[in-house]
């Protein structure tokens, strides 16, 4: 020892180190020892019976109210009416122009635009080909006349001789001598039929040139045609927004993605959406074995998942006849179901956002309800700790009949009332 005390003061820092070390230990002690106390103590007056204790802070009330049995759905928003955007081109055409997703237009805004070089290129080759085919008419029509006149110069040749072989036989045969009377006969019905063999080739001659006018007219209508449809084609280049909406791109056909400005669409192909955002209801799956459960005209209650303290009422509008795949690759069945909101905020409601739909699909009649947290099972019995005008505690005990996630129903025998207060256990 004496050797012991020599090295403390040798060591007058290690000394100090250790007692304050000692001291902080006793410090970290103290605040321990008192919870415990304080926790003892809370126990001991929470079990207590016979004591008055101030617990109204901790207390809840006996109320009457009805047990609701719900299945929650997750579905997502969409919009009740929704116009669909359609490519104007006929043929196969690029898209350079649209503006980014979600986009809310007006009605005549442009949403669409495709690319117009090759309607362009197209219009101009038709006007081009109608200009010809115009100068190949009237080049026609020329060499027809021409042709035409033609004959009828030979045609009045052989009317002539015609004319002079009528006259010539016309002498009667008792004057001129029978030869030259029976050559008068023989000229004259071969003029005659050299006359109206030509008016029958002329006749032939128009209708021949009148079809094939005919056809080249109805090449250039042709032209026509495929002009005006080029024009309709170029003014269907721009699209512009039939009714306020807001812009929503539909799928890929072949990816797995959006549309988007450079893919190649024609004509027909449903571009976009321009959904009606004034009236928004909710579709959402439900597993084919809970589907039985609901029924048209169950009361729904509605919460987004962006905006969680916004409550909004609804019923089931519709649910789907058969079930179908989840999807390509699950084996579970659903059946899609449509709620109707009873009413939509303009202004936070988007279509597509996820929503969780609350369905009642069954409700007790109005009975005494205590919260689950106010019972004490203490084997067999069940009781509650009821507040007394005296701020004392008296164990009442109850028969539980049903419950849910959040109450009991209790027995209306006379044990408890409604408005009674009883103790909710803290958690």
């Amino acid at each position: 020892m004496p050797g012991h005390s020599l090295n403390l003061r040798e060591h007058p820092r290690r000394g100090l180190a250790l007692m304050a070390s000692a001291l902080l230990l006793i410090l970290l002690l103290i605040p321990i020892f008192s919870f415990r106390s304080r926790l003892y103590s809370f126990d001991y007056s929470f079990s207590s019976s016979g004591s008055p204790a101030p617990f109204r802070a901790g207390s809840a009330e006996v109320r009457r109210g009805s047990l609701k049995k719900v299945l929650l759905l997750d579905g997502e928003l969409r919009a009740v009416r929704s116009r669909t955007i359609y490519a104007g081109a006929t043929d196969d055409t690029k898209i350079v122009y649209l503006p980014p997703e979600g986009t809310v237009v007006k009605a005549g805004e442009r949403i669409v635009e495709l690319d117009s070089s090759t309607v362009l290129t197209k219009i101009k080759e038709n006007e081009e080909k109608i200009v010809a085919a115009d100068n190949e008419i009237i080049k026609t029509s020329a060499l027809h006349e021409a042709a035409l006149r033609d004959m009828e110069v030979e045609l009045s040749k052989l009317l002539l001789a015609y004319e002079q072989a009528k006259l010539k036989a016309k002498v009667p045969a008792e004057v001129v001598p029978r030869r030259e009377y029976q050559d008068a006969q023989l000229a004259l019905e071969k003029t005659r039929t050299e006359y109206e063999n030509q008016l029958n080739k002329i006749a032939q001659k128009k209708k021949e040139q009148a079809a094939e006018l005919h056809v080249k007219m109805i090449e250039k209508d042709k032209l026509k045609v495929q002009l005006d449809r080029a024009a309709a084609n170029l003014n269907g280049m721009k699209i512009a927004a039939p009714a306020d909406g807001m812009v929503i791109y539909n799928d890929h056909w072949n990816e797995r993605r959006k549309i988007q400005v450079g893919d190649v669409v024609w004509g027909g192909f449903p571009i976009a959406r321009l959904p009606d955002l004034t009236e928004m209801e909710v579709l959402a799956p439900v597993n084919e074995v809970d589907g039985p459960r609901l029924s048209v005209g169950s009361r729904a209650e509605i919460k987004l998942d962006s905006y969680p303290d916004t409550v909004i009422t609804g019923q089931v509008k519709e649910i789907s006849q058969t079930a179908v795949k989840a999807s390509w690759m699950a084996k579970a069945r659903i059946f899609r179901v449509i709620v109707s909101l009873d009413r939509t905020v303009t202004e936070i409601m988007k279509p597509g956002m996820s929503a969780q739909v609350s369905v009642v699909v069954s409700e007790s009649p109005s009975q005494l309800l205590v919260p689950r947290s106010a019972v004490k099972f203490e084997g067999a019995t069940t009781r509650v700790s009821r507040l007394e005008a005296a701020e004392s505690l008296r164990e009442v005990a109850i028969t539980i009949i049903a419950a849910d996630a959040l109450n009991y129903v209790v027995a209306d025998n006379g044990a408890l009332k409604e408005g009674d207060r009883i103790l909710s256990r803290l958690n």
